[in-house]
C-alpha cells in the first residue's frame, strides 16, 4: 500500500512542478512514509536536472527592457499651401471689424513643425498683437528656465525675543491656512500645520503667551499693477509674499492679504494653546526660527498655476523670478526678467512688451510666431514639458470641456492641448497637436480687436480641428 501511495504522488510531482513536489513532501511526513535520515526510496533518475539559466545583459538601472523601445516614425509634413488654404476657407465674417484706424482686424497665427521647426502655415504672425492668459505660456516658460523645477519656498516662523513672534512670508502662491482635503492633488503647505508645530516650539521654551507680528517685505511692490483697471480685483489678488487662500477672506479677494493671513495664524495659535495678545503688527524678521513649512516644487506651482490658468498663481512666479535673476520683485522687476530669460531663448520679438505675467493687462503684446515658438520649445524640450502637462485637452479637460463640438474642429478633441486666453475682444489659443498624418505640430492662434468673441473662440477651435485632420 505504501509504495502505491509514493508512485500516485510521484505522478502528481512530475504533472504539478515546484507546488506539487511541496505537497508531496508534506503529504509523505504526514502519512509516516518518510523518516529522516532513511535512504531514498524514489529514483533520483525520475527528476529531470533544473535547467541552467542563460545570462542576460541589463544596463544597471533597468525598466526590465533588453533595449529601449522604438517610437513610431513621425509622419509627413503638411504642406504648407494646402494647410494656409484650408485654414483660409474658415468662415471669418462673424469676426471681422471695420475700425477706422486699423482696418480690416482679421486672425492671425502661425503653425510649426515641433520637430524640425518649419512654417507650416502664417499669417500676421510677426504683428505684435494682445495675448490675453497666453502671457501665462511666456512667464512659465521663462520660470522653467531659470530656475531647476525642485526648488521650495518657505513659510517661517522667527523669534526676535521671548514672547514675541513673527510670520514671515517666503511668496508661497498655493498656501493654505487648512490642510488640503484626503486625496486632493497637489498638497500645498498649510498655517495650521506650522501654528501646530510653532506653538509645540514655544511650550517646549515654556512660552505660553506671545505677540504676533508680520513680514511679507520679500516682494517690494505694491502688489497692484498700473495697467489693471480696478474691476480686476475679482480676478487676481493684491500681490502679497505673504498670504493665505490665495488672499481670500469669507470668498472675497482681500487688499490686505498679509494682514489677514497673520489674524489666521493668531487664531490657530489660539486653537493650539499659545495665547496671543494684542494685534498682529506689520514688522521686519529678525531671530532664531522656531517653524517652517515649504511650498510645493516649483515645477508642481508652474503646472498649477496653468492648469488653474490662476492669475494671482502666475503674478508669484513672476516676482520669484525676478528675485532669482537679481531683479526686484515688482511688476518692473518680473517682466524684465521674463523678457531676459526669452531673449536667451531666442524668443523675443520686435514690438512685444509686457506690462504684467498673467497676461491681465491689455497693454502686453506678442506675436503669434513668438507664442509658437515657445509652445514648439515646450513640446521639444523634456525639462520644460510640464507646462504642457498644465494645458487643457481639447473638448475634454478644463478652460477647453467644452468646446470643439463642431465637425470641423472636433478632429481636435482628446488630440489637442492648448492654453486659452481670453479678454474684451481678445481671444488666442496656442498649444500642440498631433495631425492625421503623424506629425506633432505646435500652433498659435490670435483674433483682436473682434466683438464676437464667442465666434472668435470657434475660429480658433476650428482652425486647431483642420490643422489636427491635415492629412495633407
Amino acid at each position: 500500500m505504501e509504495w502505491v501511495v509514493t508512485w500516485l504522488l510521484v505522478g502528481v510531482l512530475l504533472a504539478g512542478g515546484l507546488a506539487a513536489a511541496v505537497f508531496h513532501r508534506e503529504l509523505l511526513s504526514a502519512t509516516g512514509l518518510t523518516r529522516s535520515g532513511a535512504p531514498s526510496t524514489v529514483d533520483p533518475s525520475l527528476f529531470a536536472p533544473e535547467p541552467t539559466p542563460t545570462a542576460t545583459t541589463q544596463p544597471a538601472s533597468s525598466t526590465g527592457l533588453i533595449a529601449a523601445a522604438g517610437l513610431p516614425e513621425a509622419g509627413k509634413l503638411p504642406n504648407r499651401e494646402t494647410l494656409e488654404a484650408r485654414l483660409a476657407a474658415l468662415d471669418t465674417s462673424e469676426l471681422v471689424k471695420q475700425e477706422p484706424e486699423t482696418g480690416v482686424i482679421a486672425p492671425a497665427f502661425e503653425v510649426l513643425d515641433v520637430e524640425t521647426g518649419a512654417v507650416l502655415a502664417a499669417r500676421g504672425n510677426t504683428t505684435p498683437l494682445i495675448p490675453a492668459s497666453n502671457t501665462k505660456t511666456l512667464t512659465t516658460l521663462a520660470v522653467m528656465n531659470a530656475f531647476t523645477g525642485s526648488e521650495t519656498f518657505a513659510t517661517r516662523v522667527v523669534q526676535p525675543a521671548a514672547g514675541q513672534i513673527v510670520l514671515v512670508g517666503g511668496g508661497d502662491p498655493t498656501l493654505l491656512s487648512e490642510p488640503a482635503a484626503a486625496g486632493a492633488y497637489p498638497i500645498p503647505a498649510n498655517t495650521q500645520t506650522l501654528a501646530a508645530d510653532t506653538a509645540a516650539a514655544l511650550v517646549a521654551a515654556g512660552q505660553t503667551s506671545v505677540t504676533l507680528g508680520f513680514d511679507a517685505t520679500l516682494f517690494t511692490d505694491p502688489g497692484w499693477n498700473a495697467t489693471w483697471p480696478g474691476n480686476y480685483r475679482d480676478q487676481v489678488t493684491q500681490l502679497s509674499a505673504l498670504w493665505v487662500d490665495e488672499g481670500r477672506v469669507d470668498g472675497a479677494r482681500s487688499r490686505t492679504p498679509a494682514l489677514a493671513a497673520a489674524v489666521k495664524f493668531a487664531e490657530q495659535l489660539t486653537a493650539a494653546g499659545i495665547t496671543v495678545t494684542g494685534e498682529p503688527t506689520a514688522i521686519v524678521a529678525s531671530g532664531p526660527e522656531l517653524a517652517r513649512v515649504e511650498s510645493l516644487p516649483m515645477h508642481v506651482l508652474v503646472e498649477t498655476a496653468m492648469q488653474r490658468s490662476n492669475n494671482s498663481f502666475t503674478e508669484v512666479l513672476g516676482f520669484q523670478l525676478a528675485l532669482k535673476t537679481g531683479h526686484p520683485a515688482t511688476f518692473a522687476g518680473s517682466v524684465a526678467a521674463i523678457q531676459e530669460q526669452l531673449t536667451a531663448l531666442g524668443l523675443w520679438d520686435p514690438g512685444m512688451v509686457l506690462h504684467d505675467a498673467s497676461g491681465l493687462s491689455r497693454s502686453n503684446l506678442v506675436t503669434p510666431q513668438s507664442l509658437v515658438k515657445a509652445m514648439r520649445a515646450l513640446a521639444s524640450t523634456p525639462r520644460l514639458s510640464v507646462i504642457l502637462d498644465g494645458l487643457p485637452t481639447a473638448g475634454v479637460t478644463g478652460t477647453l470641456a467644452d468646446r470643439f463640438t463642431d465637425p470641423v474642429s472636433s478632429p481636435a478633441r482628446g488630440v489637442a492641448r492648448a492654453k486659452t486666453g481670453t479678454l474684451s475682444g481678445v481671444s488666442t489659443l496656442s498649444g500642440t497637436t498631433m495631425t492625421a498624418d503623424g506629425r506633432l505640430v505646435a500652433f498659435a492662434f490670435f483674433v483682436n480687436g473682434s466683438p464676437a468673441g464667442w465666434y472668435a473662440k470657434i475660429w480658433a477651435d476650428q482652425a486647431a480641428g483642420v490643422v489636427t485632420a491635415c492629412g495633407c
